[in-house]
């Protein structure tokens, strides 16, 4: 068995191509490129919507003040102190740098994504281009 073998392309010129097989691949680069615009705008769909909930969930824990913290967590009410004001502000930053860091690295993953779909439509949408206009140069010859 060879250690390096030569894998058969997808991506023929197409004017190596005959004319079905152009017209074949003319369907499926299409179909692939639906396809790939649709991950794309999924992909910055679920970004933009993660980083409003992302906001929202920020603004959900600063909105709630000390006293509503340990009122639900030490189950009675409970008047704050000083020590209680530093203490929930204490967590309040610790969950923000915690949040902050799970945040960022989530949004860079989708962001990402989102570029690797870009360019795969980029890509895409030039071999379409490149087909046509051998489809193009063929019919006009």
């Amino acid at each position: 068995m060879p250690l390096f073998a030569n894998h058969p392309s997808g991506h023929e010129p197409p004017a190596t191509l005959t004319d079905a097989e152009l017209e074949a691949s003319l369907v499926a680069l299409r179909h692939k490129l639906r396809s790939a615009r649709r991950s794309l705008l999924l992909a910055h769909a679920v970004g933009a919507t993660l980083t409003v909930v992302i906001l929202g969930a920020g603004f959900a824990v600063l909105s709630a003040g000390p006293a509503p913290f340990f009122e639900r967590f030490l189950g009675h009410a409970h008047e704050t102190t000083t020590f209680d004001a530093v203490a929930w502000w204490l967590v309040l930053l610790l969950l923000a740098i915690a949040g902050g860091a799970f945040g960022d690295q989530l949004l860079r993953g989708k962001l990402r994504m989102a570029r690797g779909w870009r360019h795969r439509v980029h890509e895409l949408e030039r071999r379409v281009a490149d087909a046509e206009a051998v489809r193009r140069e063929r019919g006009a010859g």
